[in-house]
């Protein structure tokens, strides 16, 4: 997408969710998803749909007389976007307090706790290599 994406709303969120899940539905048929977390009126499904279409989040088309929506956007490129806009935001461009937060207030596992050290090892390798040349 050319355009910068809005942010979502967590009404939107939950919404897109539900749409990358299924893949492409009706508003009935994301209402009905949502029935047991939200208690969403079927205009309420549709409202947020529609901004989500003007947003560039959805696209629709009309499928005999009801519309179906699909994600124009990978849940990955939503989760990135929004985590950039967090970090220059909020966080003034640095990650490291977004990383402290995270690790303070909701663990690690051990897993987690390996992929970390491997992703910084990663980037200390590919960073340090560029670096060395421009010490002397």
């Amino acid at each position: 997408m050319a355009k910068e994406l809005p942010a979502l709303a967590p009404a939107e969120w939950a919404l897109m969710e539900a749409l990358w899940e299924r893949g492409r539905a009706t508003a009935g048929a994301l209402q009905a998803d949502l029935q047991s977390t939200r208690d969403w009126a079927y205009s309420t499904v549709k409202t947020i749909l529609d901004r989500l279409v003007e947003k560039g989040y959805v696209k629709s088309r009309r499928v005999g007389n009801v519309y179906e929506f699909t994600p124009r956007v990978r849940r990955g490129a939503a989760v990135d976007r929004t985590l950039d806009d967090l970090t220059e935001r909020v966080l003034d461009g640095s990650v490291a307090p977004l990383i402290q937060h995270l690790v303070e207030r909701r663990g690690l596992s051990n897993d987690e706790v390996r992929d970390l050290r491997q992703m910084l090892d990663d980037y200390d390798a590919k960073h340090s290599d560029s670096d060395h040349g421009a010490a002397t």
